[in-house]
């Protein structure tokens, strides 16, 4: 009896220690606009914009993978999440009815910093940063550095934390691009002429 607990015991150590060490990856959510982020470009008097080339910064830690405590976090689309920030901007633009890929007017980007902290048993964080820039007709009207830091309540146990610092990351792309359509200088980039 006693080599059955002792065993039984094992089993369940093992079958711990094997949820806690295997790594699974999984794709970030897909991206949903903000009802804000497209009423603001809806308001803009912009010019129809296209997309240019969005890259991650050479070396960039979590470019292509976020690492969620055991897990991976990956980007639904494209190969990496430079162009995770690409079709999100994209989307915001065709519900303003901007997207436009024969336009003078281009937005184009770095993705320079994009992180998320999921350890945290009270909080948890995450930050992105990406550089923009805008040309028209190739000239380059504006060039600049957005970044935001986006914080949820954390959790003990992974099965909760993992889940709330995915289902973050849209929420802070949207936070980042409210930050690049909230700025006078972007939005006078891409008005109208």
């Amino acid at each position: 009896m006693l080599f059955k607990q002792r065993l039984g015991f094992a089993f369940l150590v093992a079958g711990l220690a094997a949820v806690f060490l295997s790594g699974c990856v999984g794709p970030a959510p897909s991206y949903s606009p903000s009802v804000n982020n497209v009423e603001r470009l809806k308001k803009a008097n912009a010019a129809p914009t296209k997309l240019g080339a969005f890259v991650p910064k050479a070396g960039m830690e979590n470019a292509d993978a976020i690492s969620l405590r055991a897990a991976s976090m990956v980007s639904p689309v494209g190969k990496n999440f430079a162009d995770y920030l690409a079709a999100a901007l994209r989307s915001e633009l065709e519900l303003a009815k901007l997207y436009d890929p024969a336009s003078a007017v281009e937005v184009s980007g770095t993705l320079l910093r994009n992180n998320i902290n999921a350890g945290g048993i009270s909080t948890n964080d995450g930050q992105l940063e990406a550089q923009f820039v805008v040309k028209r007709n190739a000239e380059v009207r504006y060039d600049k550095v957005k970044k935001v830091t986006r914080q949820w309540d954390g959790a003990f146990a992974g099965a909760v934390a993992v889940p709330q610092a995915a289902n973050n990351y849209p929420l802070m792309v949207q936070q980042l691009l409210a930050e690049l359509f909230a700025d006078p200088e972007f939005l006078q980039a891409i008005q109208k002429r």
